[in-house]
């Protein structure tokens, strides 16, 4: 097969994926509820299970890349019959194109993201420049993303990449106590920001 044609092929994938994705969210997306909360990396759910708990009027979707991840998160929350609690495999720039018109998260988590430590590796990290004004376009005003990592060179490298940005900066809000699997097994101390996103106009 040419690169061409290769090419040709996985654009063609990427475009069925997405339409599945597009149905899916016609689906499950709640807009009875005002406060939208979207986890990036949900893990096995641990966080945001809790999380929807503690807030039932407010709708929850997480989104992770391994299937079983994304199964064991969704029985958790359906056995506390939580119906404002969503998970599904996704990539997060897929998911964000795909939205639809007019939904806007209220705020973003993303905890213990992989940090992708070998500087040959640093562009697959998902909180860089482009990411970030993507996501500016499917926020509220002042929507807020709440970060965490025990990586010290990945936390620092976020922080910067913000304040650089134009659309994002650090604020000083009272963090969410975040006890997941990847917290408890690193064992690391976590260092924890929030970013809001700057008033247009």
């Amino acid at each position: 097969m040419s690169y061409s044609s290769s090419y040709t092929a996985y654009l063609a994938s990427v475009d069925a994926r997405k339409a599945k994705l597009s149905a899916t969210l016609a689906e499950v997306l709640r807009t009875d509820c005002a406060f939208k909360t979207l986890e990036i990396g949900s893990g096995h759910g641990d966080f945001l299970v809790s999380y929807a708990q503690r807030y039932p009027e407010r709708f929850c979707l997480g989104i992770d890349l391994i299937t079983q991840r994304v199964g064991k998160s969704n029985r958790k929350a359906q056995r506390l019959a939580l119906a404002n609690c969503q998970f599904l495999k996704a990539r997060a720039e897929e998911l964000l194109d795909c939205l639809p018109e007019q939904w806007l998260w209220t705020e973003v988590l993303i905890f213990y993201p992989d940090p992708w430590p070998k500087k040959r590796h640093h562009k697959h990290r998902l909180l860089q420049a482009p990411f970030l004004s993507q996501l500016a376009r499917t926020v509220t005003p002042d929507a807020c993303i709440h970060f965490e990592t025990d990586d010290v060179d990945y936390f620092e490298s976020v922080c910067q990449t913000v304040m650089d940005h134009p659309d994002w900066q650090p604020v000083e809000v009272e963090p969410y106590i975040v006890d997941t699997f990847f917290a408890r097994v690193t064992g690391k101390q976590g260092h924890y920001a929030v970013f809001k996103q700057l008033a247009k106009g």
